[in-house]
């Protein structure tokens, strides 16, 4: 209630006010535009589950932006013409160019979340309205902005190189990382007016993407200057406890579970089993079964072929961990474990961004394991921010309501990046 007074006040305030003085004018907010673009055989080597190769992307150009021009360069060869007896000039080896112009902006790579797409922040988070407002009162410098679509079979890619199967030689759910760190930057960087240089390049993004954006920092820590995350899973310890929430989506009580081991290989991802969804999307990301292991005790089928398509899953059939698989398999994709294995090097002098409601319901203690991250991050003498939120009264901060807010934060975090 008190909230709704203060407001209140204002409001009369601001009517009294009118009676005395003119306002002062609105500011004028420029109109930026979002290009849909589309990478071309973006993922290559192609994949057992068949996913796209072509991927879509929006990529916002503010007011300022200026498009860069093109042309053909080429060589000249001169022959004899034997038939025509005469001298031939022919042109070739042509090659398209780019014209360097004099403002090349930053640019942000900002990565969708689980089940999103390249459409996830222009429909969910209203990305265009809050650049074109921000950049135009001067809160952040001009920038475009990229989201790609790393969707895939499972729901999600996690920005990870999904392994290659030993006997196929192909990967189970596509090469998404080489997609985001090559195809994808080498489109914009050809054919949008952006700053090459990895100064005024930032990677960023929310639960999965936020994920992405930093392991894919700390993988390649000469392709970006400065990475953010809202509301990632950035410990795989804390996964552990959804192991028994994935057996009751299926219908299974951890406490009581059939004699007959059917059941357990019977758990499938589906849009009503949400844990059971996220947790197949990383099982391909990270342990798809290679088509020549015999050993298929964690192997949960995909498709329904005689041919062994799908996934191995880290716990065993009591609920309990699977060590081998879990530490040979997991825990090098674990966000906390590769900082703390070499990936701290790779952020050393870059400015890296958390945050994490206090009521996130994605994983329980959410909060809790981004700080522990936080605290590595503080342990290694890191450049870092890390802002734990609330909601009010009657709205949590969940997974997913404050995003379209938080995501001012982090646009004016990386703006000062790029300004430094």
């Amino acid at each position: 209630m008190r909230r709704y007074g203060i407001i209140l006040l204002i409001l009369i305030a601001t009517f009294w006010g009118c009676s005395e003085r003119e306002n002062p004018s609105e500011p004028t907010i420029s109109t930026g535009r979002f290009i849909l673009g589309f990478v071309s055989g973006g993922l290559q080597g192609g994949s057992m589950t068949e996913e796209a190769t072509g991927r879509h992307v929006y990529v916002y150009e503010p007011t300022e932006y200026t498009s860069p021009e093109y042309w053909f360069t080429y060589t000249e060869s001169t022959y004899y013409d034997t038939v025509e007896q005469e001298s031939v000039t022919v042109r070739i080896d042509s090659t398209l160019v780019r014209d360097s112009v004099s403002y090349e902006m930053p640019t942000l790579y900002l990565l969708h979340g689980f089940n999103g797409n390249h459409s996830y922040y222009k429909d969910l988070f209203i990305l265009k309205e809050t650049l074109d407002e921000m950049i135009s009162n001067g809160e952040i410098v001009p920038m475009v902005v990229v989201t790609p679509d790393c969707d895939n079979a499972f729901g999600g890619s996690f920005y990870v190189n999904s392994p290659v199967d030993d006997s196929l030689g192909i990967s189970f759910a596509g090469n998404f990382e080489d997609f985001m760190t090559a195809e994808l930057i080498d489109y914009i960087t050809f054919n949008f007016n952006v700053d090459t240089v990895s100064a005024k390049r930032g990677i960023g993004g929310h639960s999965m993407g936020g994920y992405g954006a930093l392991t894919l920092a700390m993988k390649h820590p000469d392709l970006y200057s400065s990475v953010s995350s809202m509301s990632a899973p950035v410990t795989f310890d804390s996964l552990v406890v959804l192991f028994d929430s994935i057996y009751a989506e299926n219908g299974f009580d951890p406490d009581s579970l059939p004699d007959d081991t059917t059941w357990f290989y019977s758990i499938e991802p589906s849009p009503d089993r949400p844990l059971t969804s996220l947790i197949f999307a990383m099982g391909a990301a990270f342990s798809p079964h290679a088509s020549s292991n015999p050993d298929t005790s964690l192997f949960h089928r995909v498709i329904d072929t005689n041919f062994p398509f799908g996934v191995d899953l880290p716990f065993n059939i009591d609920g309990s961990l699977n060590d081998s698989l879990w530490e040979n398999l997991w825990l090098p994709n674990d966000p906390l474990t590769m900082l703390e294995t070499g990936g701290y090097t790779a952020l050393e002098g870059k400015p890296v961004y958390l945050d994490c409601g206090d009521s996130d319901d994605l994983i329980p203690n959410m909060h809790l394991q981004n700080r522990v991250f936080a605290q590595a991050l503080e342990s290694y003498n890191l450049d870092y921010e890390y802002i734990e939120y609330s909601g009010y009264p009657g709205v949590d901060a969940d997974h997913i309501t404050f995003v379209a807010d938080r995501l001012r934060e982090v646009l004016k975090f990386h703006s000062q990046a790029f300004s430094e």
